[in-house]
This record gives structure tokens, C-alpha cells and sequence, in this order.
């Protein structure tokens, strides 16, 4: 890349993001927006721990059940 094109790059990056950041309607998406990722965030990680115990708890009873079977079918023969 030449030289000015990316001098111009910088220019037109800075105007940006200076136009951006002094942007109210900018600002208030970005806070919104923020508070959406947290909160999905923070419901993404209660349902991981949710399916956490379920796959826990399966697990047990599945252990529990082939217990159970085993044994009856050993105490058949």
C-alpha cells in the first residue's frame, strides 16, 4: 500500500472513530448493546450449570439402573 493511501487511511480511521465516540446515539447503542452481551452472557452460563446437573443427575440414575440390572441378572443364574 502507498504511502498516502495510508496516511489517508489513518485520517479517515480517526475521523471515524472520534465521530463516533462524540456521537450520543452511538454511545446509548453501545451501552445497550453491552448490557444485552452481559446479560446473555449471564443466562448462558445459569443454563450450563442447569444442564450440568441434569447430565449429573442422569448420569447417577443411569449408573444406579445398570447396577440394578446387572445384578438381577447375575442373581437369575
Amino acid at each position: 500500500m502507498s504511502f498516502f493511501a495510508r496516511v489517508l487511511n489513518h485520517l479517515v480511521n480517526e475521523v471515524l472513530v472520534q465521530g463516533l465516540a462524540n456521537n450520543r446515539t452511538f454511545q446509548q447503542f453501545a451501552v445497550r448493546s453491552n448490557a444485552w452481551i452481559a446479560e446473555v452472557t449471564k443466562k448462558s452460563a445459569e443454563k450450563q450449570n442447569q444442564i450440568a446437573e441434569q447430565a449429573q443427575h442422569f448420569h447417577k440414575t443411569f449408573r444406579e439402573e445398570m447396577k440394578k440390572g446387572v445384578d438381577e441378572q447375575f442373581k437369575r443364574k
